[in-house]
C-alpha cells in the first residue's frame, strides 16, 4: 500500500512538472503572432504531354498564393491517392502572377513514364529560424500516355 502511494505521489509529480514546461518553438504561430502559415494551394491542375517516342511530361499550374506568407511551394508526386509523396522539385514564388505553373519532365527526370500519378502541392514560407510548409492541397491524378 505505501509502496502505491509514493508511486502515485511520484507520477502525479512527474505529470505536473511536465505540464509546466515553457516550450519556445520559433515557429509556433500560437505563440509567435508575426509567423504566418502559408495557405493551402489551390487550383491545382495536370496536363499530360507527349506520346509515344516523344518525352513525356506534366504541366503542372496552381493559383498563387499571397506573396505576404508564401516564398515558394513544394511539389509533391505520389503512385497512389493514399501513398507516400516525395517532393520532386521546389518552384519560388513568382512575382505579380495570378499562377505559378512547373512542368514534370522525362527529359530531366527519367521517373516521368507512362502510368497514373497523383501530385500535390504544399506553400512555405523562409523564416530565420527555418523553413515553414503548409498543408498540402488535395491530391490531382493525372495518366502519362
Amino acid at each position: 500500500m505505501k509502496v502505491k502511494l509514493i508511486f502515485c505521489l511520484v507520477l502525479l509529480t512527474v505529470l505536473m512538472v511536465a505540464c509546466d514546461l515553457k516550450r519556445d518553438n520559433p515557429l509556433d504561430p500560437q505563440s509567435h503572432l508575426d509567423v504566418v502559415v502559408p495557405g493551402t494551394v489551390s487550383g491545382l491542375q495536370l496536363i499530360p504531354m507527349g506520346t509515344g517516342t516523344e518525352a513525356r511530361a506534366v504541366y503542372i499550374s496552381w493559383n498563387n498564393n499571397n506573396i505576404f506568407d508564401t516564398n515558394g511551394y513544394y511539389v509533391y508526386r505520389g503512385l497512389s491517392f493514399y501513398s507516400s509523396y516525395a517532393i520532386i522539385d521546389t518552384v519560388y514564388h513568382a512575382m505579380n502572377a495570378d499562377n505559378q505553373s512547373y512542368t514534370h519532365s522525362s527529359e530531366n527526370d527519367p521517373t516521368v513514364q507512362t502510368g497514373d500519378y497523383w501530385y500535390r502541392i504544399s506553400a512555405f514560407k523562409d523564416y530565420p529560424s527555418g523553413r515553414l510548409e503548409g498543408r498540402p492541397c488535395t491530391p490531382v491524378h493525372v495518366r502519362v500516355k
